[in-house]
C-alpha cells in the first residue's frame, strides 16, 4: 500500500484521489483517440465528449449518494449514528450511464442522436481504464479489501483490516487492465465498434459477482442474502441480456433504427 505520494501525508498527495484523476485523464484520453481512429463526426464527438464529462461529475456525485443510502440503512438496522462516508462503484456508474442517455435523449439533435450505439461502445473501454486506475487507487488506500487468509496462504496485511488478507481490490485492478487490453485489441482489430459495451457489461458483471464472495470489508446491506453489488451486478447482467437481444435479435440499434443501417456498428 501507498496511500500518500512521496510519503506526504497531505490532501494533494492522496494516491487514491490522484489516481482517479489520472484515471479520469486517461479515459478523456482515449476517448478522443478511439473517435479519431473510428472518424466520428466532429460535432458528433463535441456533444458526446462534453456530456461525458458531465455524466463523469454525475458519477462522482452518485457513487457517493447510493452509499449514503447503505450507509443509512445499516444505521438504522443497528442503531448506529449515520456517517456520511464513503462511495461506490456501481451507483457512480449507474448514475452515469443514465446521465448519458438521458442528456441524448433529451439534448441530442437527430443525426448526433443516432449515433449514440457506436459512441457508447467506443467510451465502453474509456470506462474500463478510469475504473481500473480507481482500483489500483483502492490497493493504495487500502479499501475495498477481502477476507482474511490463513497463515499459510497468500495475502495482503491492509491497517483496516487488521491482519492478511485476500487483496481483491489488487485482483480487480489487475482483471481491469486485461480486460481493457482485452477490448481494445477487439476494438481495433475489427474495425468496428460493436459489442464493446456489451463485452463490458456481461465481464464485469460476472467478475463483480464473483469476487465479492471474498470481499471482506463492510459495505452495508441493500436487500438480505447477497451485498449490494452482487444484486446490482444481477441488474446490469439481465439489462445487458435485454440490450443484447434488442440489439442483436431484433436488429435495432438505440435511438436510431435498424442495425444494419449504413455506417452503423
Amino acid at each position: 500500500m501507498y496511500p500518500y505520494l512521496f510519503g506526504i501525508e497531505s490532501p494533494f498527495f492522496d494516491m487514491y484521489t490522484i489516481l482517479i484523476i489520472v484515471g479520469i485523464l486517461a479515459a478523456v484520453v482515449l476517448f478522443k483517440f478511439l473517435n479519431k481512429r473510428f472518424a466520428t463526426a466532429d460535432k458528433v464527438y463535441n456533444f458526446y465528449s462534453l456530456l461525458g464529462l458531465v455524466a463523469i461529475g454525475a458519477g462522482l456525485v452518485c457513487s457517493f449518494l447510493f452509499q449514503q443510502v447503505y450507509n443509512l440503512i445499516e444505521s438504522a438496522r443497528d442503531g448506529t449514528k449515520y456517517e456520511p462516508v464513503g462511495v461506490t462503484f456501481y451507483g457512480g456508474l449507474i448514475g452515469g450511464v443514465l446521465t448519458f442517455i438521458l442528456g441524448t435523449l433529451f439534448f441530442a439533435k437527430p443525426d448526433v442522436k443516432k449515433e449514440f450505439w457506436s459512441v457508447a461502445n467506443l467510451a465502453a473501454p474509456c470506462i474500463v481504464i478510469g475504473h481500473a486506475f480507481g482500483r489500483y487507487g483502492c490497493y493504495c488506500a487500502g479499501c475495498c479489501y477481502g477476507k482474511p487468509v490463513a497463515a499459510n496462504h497468500f495475502g495482503i496485511a491492509f491497517p483496516q483490516a487488521g491482519r492478511r488478507v485476500i487483496p481483491t481490490n489488487l485482483y480487480e485492478a489487475l482483471f481491469l487492465t486485461a480486460l481493457a487490453a482485452a477490448m481494445l485489441i477487439l476494438l481495433l482489430r475489427s474495425k468496428k465498434t460493436d459489442p464493446q459495451l456489451l463485452v463490458y457489461a456481461f465481464a464485469y458483471a460476472i467478475f463483480r459477482f464473483i469476487i465479492e464472495f471474498y470481499r471482506g470489508d463492510d459495505r452495508g446491506v441493500l436487500i438480505p442474502g447477497l451485498s449490494p453489488s452482487q444484486w446490482w451486478s444481477i441488474a446490469i447482467f439481465l439489462t445487458a441480456s435485454a440490450l443484447a437481444f434488442y440489439v442483436y435479435y431484433l436488429k435495432r440499434v438505440p435511438f436510431s433504427g435498424r442495425a444494419d443501417r449504413p455506417n452503423s456498428p
